[in-house]
This record gives structure tokens, C-alpha cells and sequence, in this order.
């Protein structure tokens, strides 16, 4: 069974015909905060703040049919082919805001021996649903452990 050589120059022809931008846009804000009210116990928190916004220009493709046709020996019909991408640069809009808070504590119960317990929160606003939908929601944690120096 021969191979038809037609089959084996198989390209993505779309970078080598346009170029397209990519714009981001980010702000992150961060505020940290601790307090030592003895030299055994110590509280700490943090708030967070990012929104971010990212989107591709539309992809404007010429038709390129005929310059295809003639890299391909001439031969092959390419009507049937979509070079449009007329949706394309929807598929990457991204808008959205992240807000996280968190407040901890720890008491020292023996110079190597230190007990922690915090709480964090995390509410995420999705304004632009992405390829996966929207992904819109909120986070509690509480986590408490021993922490052991050596």
C-alpha cells in the first residue's frame, strides 16, 4: 500500500500566514499583617486582592487557497476548508477577581514544640466564563496542626 505524497505535507498553515496579539492586563494587591503578644503566642493574617483581564485579538486569516493549492502540486481542492476563525478569539477572553483573606495563630507549648490553627477564605468572581463555564465560587479552610523543630 503506497503512501500518497499529498497525505505526508500535512502543516498548520496559521502562524506562518498571521500573527495575532495576546493583551493581559493584571493587578494584584497584597496586605500582610502579624503581631507577637508574648514570646509564646504570635497572630498573623493576610488579605489578597487580584482582578485580571486577558484577551486574544480577533485572528483575520487571508484566503490562502490558491497559494496552498500551488504548494501542494497544484492538485488538491481545498474549498472545503474554513480559514475564518471567525469565534477563535472568544475561546481565550479571560475576566475575573480573586479575593483571599487568612488569620492565624501560634502558641509555643515548648521551645520545639509550637501548635498553629488559621482560617482562610477565598471568593472567586468569574466575569467571563472561559472555555470551561463559570467558574464562580467561594473557599473556607480552617487548618490547625503541631508544628516540631529540630
Amino acid at each position: 500500500m503506497s503512501v500518497d505524497p499529498l497525505e505526508q505535507q500535512t502543516r498548520h498553515y496559521g502562524s506562518e500566514y498571521t500573527m495575532v496579539d495576546y493583551k493581559t492586563n493584571s493587578l494584584n494587591l497584597f496586605l500582610n499583617i502579624s503581631y507577637t503578644f508574648s514570646p509564646k503566642m504570635m497572630m498573623y493574617g493576610t488579605v489578597t486582592f487580584n482582578t485580571s483581564t486577558a484577551e486574544l485579538n480577533q485572528v483575520i486569516m487571508p484566503d490562502i487557497s490558491d497559494r496552498l493549492q500551488n504548494e501542494l502540486t497544484g492538485t488538491t481542492d481545498l474549498t472545503h476548508q474554513d480559514f475564518t476563525f471567525t469565534e477563535m478569539h472568544e475561546y481565550s477572553d479571560l475576566d475575573y477577581e480573586l479575593i483571599g483573606t487568612m488569620i492565624g495563630f501560634e502558641y509555643r507549648l515548648a521551645p520545639d514544640i509550637t501548635w498553629t490553627v488559621d482560617g482562610r477564605y477565598y471568593d472567586l468572581t468569574d466575569n467571563d466564563g472561559y472555555v470551561y463555564g463559570d467558574e464562580t465560587g467561594s473557599l473556607f479552610i480552617i487548618r490547625s496542626g503541631l508544628k516540631f523543630e529540630f
